[in-house]
């Protein structure tokens, strides 16, 4: 194996609670954002038999809990979410922060569009809009936008099992209303909206989006989650191009983070770590994920080893 890897810190980081009903069964896939030295992150709750909602809780620099709010921040309101709010992911972006989750409708796993991208945003992280459904009519998640316009466009990104796709907006509205044929388009011409296929054994079922990709001089660093074919969860990291994020540059052929703990290793979902959340500071980096679907950890790394290790792993 390779010889970068993300080291842990602290064990769990949060755990369920039992006294409060709406996440007293599980905890997990964070999104987190940076402001100044603090970190915002929206975790999933669940309870009972799999409903979710979405927390808030606010972390220092070091990745320490600071607050953490006893009531769910963001709740099923639409018919598709009436399973659950689930997996968070933020963006700041043009003066405000949008919380990409998914809506889940509890209803009949075969059909084709029962889990769809949500939209939110606060400017607060005390005050949410919903803004609604968005994306193709069709079984997506692991949504996110870069968190800036590159060449005048948005580049959202999304995922229609197995590989990781890009769409390309000219604004935040944009994307929130594109044509009225937009999507069946992008559908019908999927593979040329591909970011990145399956590649690797610890990957071989699927691919998705972790947290959105942050910039370095050398590229976007990319970090995503990989299923192998016992459905066990890793997270891998690539080096997208800044100017056209299509093009990779470089990828690890092993896995980041892996299942290893007893937290990680067994929880509602066993094998599971899911890389949702990231925090940059200097040339340390956080990466936030859920474990075993039941609680969330932490682990960190140096940006300057991990571009040293991708450049020995460039793309031919």
């Amino acid at each position: 194996m390779g010889s970068f890897k993300l080291k842990r810190l602290y064990g769990q980081l949060m755990s369920p609670v039992p006294n409060h009903s709406w996440e007293s069964q599980a905890v997990f896939n964070p999104g987190t954002v940076r402001e100044g030295d603090d970190i915002h992150l929206l975790y999933r709750a669940v309870e009972g038999q799999n409903y979710s909602t979405i927390g808030y809780a606010k972390l220092n620099a070091d990745g320490q809990i600071v607050e953490r709010l006893d009531q769910p921040v963001i709740v099923p309101e639409s018919p598709i979410e009436v399973q659950g709010c689930e997996d968070p992911r933020i963006n700041f972006f043009e003066g405000k922060y949008y919380i990409f989750y998914t809506g889940f409708d509890g209803a009949d796993l075969t059909r084709s569009a029962n889990t769809r991208v949500m939209l939110a945003e606060t400017t607060d992280f005390k005050h949410y809009t919903k803004l609604g459904m968005i994306g193709p009519d069709d079984q997506d998640k692991d949504a996110m936008i870069f968190p800036e316009k590159i060449n005048e466009k948005v580049y959202f990104i999304h995922r229609i099992a197995p590989n990781i796709q890009i769409a390309l907006f000219d604004s935040m509205e944009h994307l929130r209303c594109p044509e009225k044929d937009y999507w069946v388009d992008h559908l019908d011409h999927l593979d040329q909206h591909t970011l990145m296929c399956r590649q690797f054994s610890w990957e071989s079922m699927k691919v998705g989006a972790g947290p959105p990709p942050f910039k370095t001089e050398a590229g976007w660093i990319f970090v995503y989650h990989g299923v192998d074919s016992d459905k066990v969860y890793r997270a891998g990291i690539a080096l997208l191009d800044l100017k056209n994020p299509f093009k990779i540059i470089a990828r690890l052929p092993y896995p980041v983070l892996e299942p290893e703990t007893e937290y990680e290793k067994f929880g509602d979902v066993n094998n599971v770590v899911f890389p949702e959340g990231i925090a940059v500071f200097d040339d340390r980096f956080l990466v936030f994920y859920g474990a075993a679907d039941k609680v969330i950890g932490v682990a960190s790394g140096k940006i300057s080893d991990l571009l040293e290790e991708l450049w020995r792993n460039k793309v031919l």
